[in-house]
C-alpha cells in the first residue's frame, strides 16, 4: 500500500457506513462486519486488521493517517482496502443529532 494511491480521488469511494457495512458483508461473506468495523474505530491500531470472509475474499480495515504517519483527506476515520484493481473506501458516520 502506497500513500500516493489513496491520495488519488479516482481510487477513493467516499460512503456512509450505513449504506456500506451490510451490503459489503453480505457480498464478502463477512458475518458482523458492521460491529467488527466498530470494534476496530474504538481501538484502531497502526497495522490495521484483515478480515477474511467465506467467499474467497479478504479486506483490510485500517485509519491511512495513522499507517502512513501523514494526514491525508479524510484520513482520520476508517477505509476499507482490497487492492488496487477495486476502489478504497472511505467510510463515515452521520453526524449526531442535537438535541
Amino acid at each position: 500500500m502506497r500513500v500516493e494511491w489513496f491520495e488519488n480521488p479516482d481510487n477513493v469511494a467516499y460512503v456512509p457506513i450505513d449504506d456500506f457495512a451490510d451490503n459489503f458483508g453480505k457480498e464478502t461473506g463477512i458475518a458482523g462486519l458492521r460491529e467488527k468495523i466498530e470494534e476496530f474505530r474504538q481501538n484502531p491500531t497502526a497495522e490495521g486488521v484483515v478480515l477474511i470472509g467465506k467467499k474467497r475474499s479478504a479486506l483490510k480495515i485500517f485509519i491511512p493517517d495513522l499507517t502512513f504517519k501523514k494526514h491525508i483527506d479524510m484520513g482520520e476515520t476508517v477505509w476499507v482496502y482490497i487492492g488496487e484493481m477495486y476502489p478504497a473506501y472511505c467510510l463515515y458516520w452521520p453526524m449526531p443529532e442535537e438535541e
